[in-house]
């Protein structure tokens, strides 16, 4: 679990194949992390496994189902991820509940770095609009961002300066795929409206 708060920034060290997916090598100074064997690491919104680790980068397997569902399919070594480590008791919840798992790929269609707001326009595809709401919350890329705009098929949301400095989105260009996932809370209402659910709860 995550909070869509980015921590830190990584640079992809190297990929390699793997029987049944990749290997990824990500430098970055783990200790700001407290990373430890085993530990869950949101990388630029995906859950990822630490396999392996030194003071310098760490390890993370992604299998094909992970290749397929999101970006993780063109990662390009040099390139910079948004690292953050799981919620733990004593964290701040200064995002919104953040899963680590991809509901699917946008693409940026416009993108202003402006002072002192910004913005980032998304296209998705259209059956992620039942699970997104206007002032509603959604990771992208693992940032927890609150969405301005909706429409069917897109979405806007504003940027501050302080998130475009310390997030991936300074290095962001129009046709850039970027992750999504929808509002935990939010799937949840869906799928209990869809199979009837909430009309079974009593008061």
């Amino acid at each position: 679990m995550f909070t869509g708060i980015i921590k830190l920034l990584g640079v992809i060290d190297s990929v390699k194949p793997l029987t049944d997916g990749i290997a990824v090598a990500i430098a970055c100074d783990t200790s700001i992390l407290n990373i430890e064997l085993g530990d869950s690491i949101a990388v630029n919104g995906v859950c990822s496994t630490v396999v392996e680790f030194t003071d310098s980068h760490f390890i993370v397997h992604y299998l094909q189902e992970t290749l397929r569902v999101t970006t993780f399919n063109i990662l390009t070594v040099g390139s910079y991820v948004n690292l953050e480590p799981s919620l733990t008791l004593q964290t701040k919840l200064s995002g919104h509940y953040v899963s680590g798992h991809i509901d699917g790929v946008g693409k940026i269609i416009e993108l202003e770095k402006s002072d002192p707001w910004g913005k980032i326009v998304v296209s998705f595809e259209e059956d992620l609009s039942s699970f997104l709401i206007y002032k509603g919350s959604i990771a992208l890329d693992g940032i927890s961002l609150t969405i301005s705009h909706l429409s069917s098929t897109s979405l806007t949301c504003h940027i501050i300066p302080h998130t475009f400095e310390q997030t991936v989105i300074k290095y962001y260009d129009i046709g850039k795929e970027i992750n999504i996932e929808c509002d935990m809370i939010g799937k949840y209402v869906v799928n209990a409206a869809k199979s009837g659910s909430l009309g079974n709860i009593n008061g």
